[in-house]
């Protein structure tokens, strides 16, 4: 019975999602704070939900599999993916409505003894691509989200 109602809730989760178009998310304005040796992002991101439902998502920005920032130099090497703070964004549950929602996520690379520390870059890099990749963990939308690429000069 237990089987059968996993199978129940996977086909309606699959119909409200299937048809109903998907969600994709925009990389819109970025900053930089810090230096080479600490540089951090500050990012407006844009979801544009088309399902129809409002999706719940947990730890959206905060770690795997939720968005990431993907970070690479301008020969497309991958850097370190970032992540954003998790004191802000840890336990909320992201309400992402049917239509365009705007974030404000400040992503700072990695955390040594509960404080942030930003991404160091090689002092020859002059400009990084980033993009954001992940999906909306916990909302039962499993698409893989892609977003534009922004290309940025580093101070």
């Amino acid at each position: 019975m237990k089987r059968l109602l996993t199978i129940l809730a996977l086909l309606i989760a699959v119909s409200a999602f299937g048809d109903s178009g998907g969600v994709t998310a925009r990389l819109e304005a970025v900053s930089t704070e810090g230096t080479h040796t600490n540089l951090m992002f500050l990012c407006s991101v844009t979801l544009d939900n088309q399902t129809g439902a409002t999706l719940t998502a947990t730890n959206l920005f905060t770690m795997s599999p939720g968005l990431a920032l993907r970070v690479t130099d301008a020969g497309g090497h991958a850097l370190p993916k970032m992540y954003a703070w998790p004191m802000k964004f840890w336990t909320w549950k992201f309400q992402v409505p049917p239509g365009s929602q705007s974030f404000q996520v400040r992503y700072l690379g990695r955390f040594e003894d509960s404080r942030p520390v930003g991404l160091s870059l090689p002092a020859d890099t002059k400009k990084v691509r980033l993009q954001m990749v992940g999906t909306l963990s916990g909302s039962g939308y499993t698409n893989r989200l892609t977003s534009n690429v922004v290309e940025i000069d580093v101070p």
